[in-house]
């Protein structure tokens, strides 16, 4: 792997820890969220010394501006709305004026209200990056070996707080949350060197995706974030992929990436697909230095949490790089005869081999009948009480569920391999070449206009 491309690999909860643990291997860094941090240190640090020592913690400063129902959760017995404990846990770690706020008012902190706590800000969330895991380290026997060996865990790179530009903000109120941004970073910098400490600084951009049509985006991005203190910038646009978006919102893309190279940061994508890994190989116009994905969703994400709906077999479809539902997949594969009489089911499985996916996961499932690729799709049935009385539903067993996490992370591993080996034109004529035998008429009309942007 080039050495200034940093693959992270998200953990999100204890289910994923065996995809985690197998996977480490591939990934230069784990990447955890604040609240799940703080809710789960003495596992994390188990997970962080054992198993990968870089990790990077997402201090999630931005969940202080949102709705407070997008941070709560109903108590089943009371009926009653309350903080969920993995925020509240986090949220005790920073100024204590943020829960006062956001508990006894009811509602998210104002910028003038962020900007009189800011040094205090800083302070807590940088020792919160840096030291909150090491502390549960030191309660545990290994500690004095990590010490004794040099190899204790400690951050890739730190990210200074950060708040979201949202889509319903007014140009000052964008510009004002772009001031409060730089302030933060500034004085992030300041601290760490007065710490003494030098890890790597990144600044952190989220954003609605509707801000990317801002015409003056670029320009208040070079006016507030173009300055030497810093090396990376981590960018989250809302629910955003670039394959599937618009070719407006393609347009806007490539001249965001643009803008950030120049200003020569290495942007490194928060939530990404492939199309962000893509981005990485060196010959590209434009350019990501890294990409997190994750072993438990999709690669795109909302910034404020959607209800997850009913759970269903996903199944990652290799050439189209798509998590998909399992039929949708079964789908393709019948269309293109990959159950057809004329052939064994050993030769479909073959050819599954050859043209489609080739992973461990697979082999391990499908063996030497393709009939077997229903596995993907074990299911257990469960009850929903509805409004109208009980509705029957089916969700994907455990094992569906892990092994579809596996074969989605060697998917990814060769991705990653695949964009280090192959010269950019080859892998935009793969991607163009997969998604003319597999893709829809309006999949492939998305795939052609990212190539014609980023692909030139």
């Amino acid at each position: 792997m080039q050495s200034d491309v940093i693959r992270m690999l998200r953990y999100n909860t204890g289910t994923d820890k065996k995809a985690f643990v197998a996977f480490k291997e591939a990934f230069d860094a784990v990447i955890f969220n604040a609240t799940i941090v703080a809710y789960s240190g003495s596992a994390i640090a188990d997970l962080v010394s054992v198993h990968k020592n870089q990790y990077i913690i997402d201090p999630q400063t931005h969940i202080m501006q949102h709705d407070i129902m997008a941070i709560m959760s109903k108590d089943k017995k009371t009926g009653l709305y309350h903080i969920k404990k993995s925020v509240r846990k986090y949220l005790e770690q920073l100024p204590g004026s943020v829960m006062d706020i956001i508990e006894k008012e009811n509602r998210p902190l104002f910028t003038a209200e962020i900007n009189s706590i800011i040094d205090e800000l800083v302070e807590s969330v940088f020792e919160f990056e840096t030291q909150y895991v090491n502390s549960f380290i030191k309660q545990k026997e290994y500690d004095k070996y990590l010490r004794y060996v040099n190899v204790g865990p400690e951050p890739k790179v730190v990210i200074a707080p950060y708040f979201m530009l949202k889509k319903d903000m007014s140009e000052n109120q964008i510009q004002e949350y772009f001031e409060l941004n730089r302030k933060c970073l500034e004085k992030f910098s300041l601290y760490q060197e007065k710490q003494a400490l030098c890890y790597p600084v990144a600044a952190q951009l989220v954003i609605d995706r509707e801000i990317l049509k801002n015409e003056k985006l670029c320009g208040m991005l070079k006016e507030h974030y173009d300055y030497d203190g810093y090396e990376y910038i981590f960018l989250w646009i809302s629910d955003f992929s670039s394959f599937e978006c618009s070719l407006e919102e393609k347009k806007k893309y490539y001249d965001l990436l643009e803008t950030l190279n120049q200003m020569g940061k290495k942007t490194l994508m928060t939530y990404g697909g492939y199309d962000s890994i893509l981005l990485t190989q060196a010959q590209m116009p434009v350019r990501l230095y890294g990409v997190a994905q994750s072993v438990g969703y999709g690669e795109a994400r909302s910034i404020t949490p959607v209800g997850g709906g009913l759970p269903v077999n996903k199944y990652y479809f290799y050439p189209l790089h798509r998590r998909m539902r399992f039929d949708e997949a079964l789908g393709i594969l019948m269309e293109n005869g990959y159950f057809s009489p004329e052939k064994t089911n050993a030769e479909h499985a073959d050819d599954y081999y050859a043209e489609i996916c080739n992973c461990e996961q697979c082999k391990k499932i499908i063996k030497k009948d393709i009939n077997n690729f229903k596995v993907y799709n074990e299911s257990v049935p469960y009850t929903v009480n509805a409004r109208y009385g009980e509705i029957k539903r089916n969700r994907p067993t455990t094992e569906a569920a892990l092994v579809a996490a596996f074969h989605f992370l060697f998917c990814k591993n060769n991705e990653w391999e695949q964009v280090k080996k192959m010269e950019r034109r080859e892998l935009i004529q793969q991607l163009l070449s997969d998604y003319q035998r597999y893709g829809s008429k309006e999949t492939q009309k998305q795939i052609e206009e990212w190539c014609d942007i980023f692909g030139k």
